[in-house]
């Protein structure tokens, strides 16, 4: 679905971040064609299907649910291998204790859980920065920026710079660049700066190349004319997200809902645990005790800081923002979970002090880890009941809609592409999971709902590309506005999915899809799956945020997930 983002009157998301997870898709997509029918079956139990499930679906190479599945499982690989090079280099560089506690507190948040494997460019970030730390920390400066300049050029969030001020900053000290500024040295004795920022200017013009390469979506060499073009276009549109996401003002910054700054504070030590709490205040104690130490001293506490400051510019630049959305916290959650670890070594060092001054001790790393274990572990459960919770009460879109890609590929004429098959919600279009769950010949359509904002499209065949102003049958605006030509006529539907109150409940209004589906001339509605999804209003908050298997009973409520199937009259 096109969002006005990837509008061409607006062209806001780059092809650079889109392109190569669709080359993953289509290398994934090429392995399942070659292994045998029965893995394939395997996989899809495992990604996908509970396993009793499996035998009714159809296994296909282009298995569209299977694709997304690997794909997701995919980066939250890449998120593994990049939480180990993070952690190696603090274990390494820094503290093997504090190594330690920040792998406990990431390998349970509940946050870390559902970012790691999201296929969204916050959740990229979030990988890409902690490759840039990992190298950071190791002293590779040049490869630290290098995915700085991916993370900010090719992932379509150019507003994540923030988050390497300090990686350049921090570079640009280590080399003594302004030191040799200030001398003025000569040109033909090159400095320690000079020399460290020539790979760092090849890697940086090598990163545009690439990221306009793909953006233009091109194929061949590019005349000299459409490269000077195409790098103009580029960082107008970089330009452009900039003024529109960052310095908007009066009605363009609530262009969605808004929430308050408390939305970050209460939501976000749920997700994370006691680190949201305890990393705030790392930085403080960090700055006592740096106060106490000259800056050449104590490496191991500059190195601290530079891994904090990252998190406070971008608390600083998000909290006041009308429009917030936990994925916007993505990118700093392996900062909360390293200065809650911080946090825990502050203590330790604080009452080691109080205790030196009455009593000398001999300081045991081992009792000292494991001290500090004990006291994560609490949290660690807390953040584990978290992500159950998550599954148990919210899983029941992604199931449906798996469900309905299942019935739509194994009914007769499945295949004639011709005709289009209306898959059709109203007020539950925002938990629409992925066009991965649409085969070829199905088509997310719009039923009118108490909703007043701007709807998504399809894309066209010409993408982004201006000439699919001339085609597209909808039109968009950058101002959150109703376009009535979003919408379909319950008639044109052959599926509807809504979420329904249960049966228990005593007062409740008839869903719109129901309404319209009661209103329908054209067709019976049958009832073809239905699945629990909690009822938040009528949930207790602690079983709404907490999986506490004992206490389930008569207090987690549930409403019916459900999708309906046309019957031609």
């Amino acid at each position: 679905m096109q969002t006005w983002e990837y509008a061409p009157q607006y062209a806001l998301r780059t092809y650079a971040y889109l392109v190569p997870m669709a080359a993953m898709a289509k290398f994934f997509q090429g392995f399942l064609y070659l292994l045998p029918p029965t893995l394939v079956k395997q996989l899809y139990s495992i990604l996908s299907m509970p396993s009793s499930d499996v035998s009714s679906f159809m296994i296909e190479s282009s298995d569209k649910p299977l694709l997304f599945a690997i794909l997701r499982s995919f980066l939250a690989f890449i998120s593994c291998y990049s939480e180990l090079a993070f952690l190696s280099a603090i274990h390494d560089i820094i503290s093997p204790t504090l190594a330690h506690w920040t792998a406990l507190c990431s390998a349970t948040a509940a946050g870390n859980f559902h970012a790691s494997q999201a296929y969204l460019p916050s959740a990229t970030v979030m990988i890409l920065w902690k490759l840039s730390a990992a190298n950071q920390l190791k002293g590779e400066d040049t490869m630290s920026i290098f995915w700085g300049l991916v993370a900010v050029l090719a992932v379509g969030w150019p507003f994540c710079a923030v988050l390497f001020i300090s990686t350049g900053v921090w570079a640009l000290w280590k080399a003594g660049l302004c030191e040799s500024f200030k001398k003025r040295t000569e040109s033909n004795n090159e400095s320690e700066g000079q020399a460290w920022i020539s790979p760092v200017v090849r890697v940086l013009m090598r990163t545009i190349f690439h990221a306009i390469a793909i953006h233009n979506n091109g194929s061949g060499l590019l005349s000299l004319r459409k490269i000077c073009l195409t790098y103009l276009e580029y960082f107008c549109i970089q330009r452009t997200i900039w003024r529109r996401r960052i310095v908007w003002s009066g009605a363009r910054l609530v262009l969605y809902q808004k929430s308050c700054v408390e939305f970050q504070f209460c939501g976000n030590p749920r997700n994370l645990g006691s680190s949201f709490n305890d990393v705030s205040n790392a930085i403080a104690k960090k700055c006592v005790t740096h106060a106490k130490e000259t800056a050449s001293s104590n490496d191991v506490d500059n190195l601290k800081i530079l891994l904090l400051v990252p998190m406070y510019i971008w608390i600083v630049i998000v909290f006041p923002r009308p429009h917030k959305e936990e994925r916007f916290l993505f990118p700093i959650y392996p900062v909360l979970c390293f200065g809650a670890s911080i946090t825990i070594d502050e203590i330790f060092y604080a009452v080691e002090s109080l205790v030196c001054k009455y009593k000398t001790i001999t300081r045991n790393e081992k009792s000292k880890l494991l001290i500090g274990l004990s006291l994560l572990s609490p949290c660690a459960v807390m953040s584990i009941s978290r992500s159950f919770a998550l599954y148990h009460n919210y899983f029941a879109p992604l199931a449906i809609y798996q469900r309905l890609h299942s019935e739509i590929s194994t009914r007769p004429n499945s295949s004639n592409t011709e005709s289009t098959v209306f898959i059709c919600t109203a007020g539950e279009w925002y938990r629409f999971p992925s066009s991965f769950y649409l085969p070829s010949n199905a088509q997310l359509g719009f039923l009118k709902s108490s909703f007043s904002g701007q709807l998504p499209q399809p894309f066209t065949e010409f993408g982004s590309k201006y000439e699919s102003v001339d085609v597209q049958k909808g039109t968009f605006n950058d101002m959150n506005k109703e376009e009535m030509d979003r919408y379909v006529d319950i008639q044109q539907c052959s599926y509807v999915v809504e979420l329904v109150p249960s049966s228990d409940a005593v007062f409740y209004d008839l869903p719109e899809c129901l309404q319209y589906m009661d209103s329908d001339p054209s067709g019976q509605w049958r009832l073809i799956d239905s699945l629990n999804y909690i009822d938040v209003d009528a949930t207790p908050a602690f079983h709404r945020i907490l999986y506490v298997p004992i206490d389930r009973e008569g207090n987690v409520v549930h409403k019916k997930y459900r999708f309906y199937a046309k019957s031609s009259g």
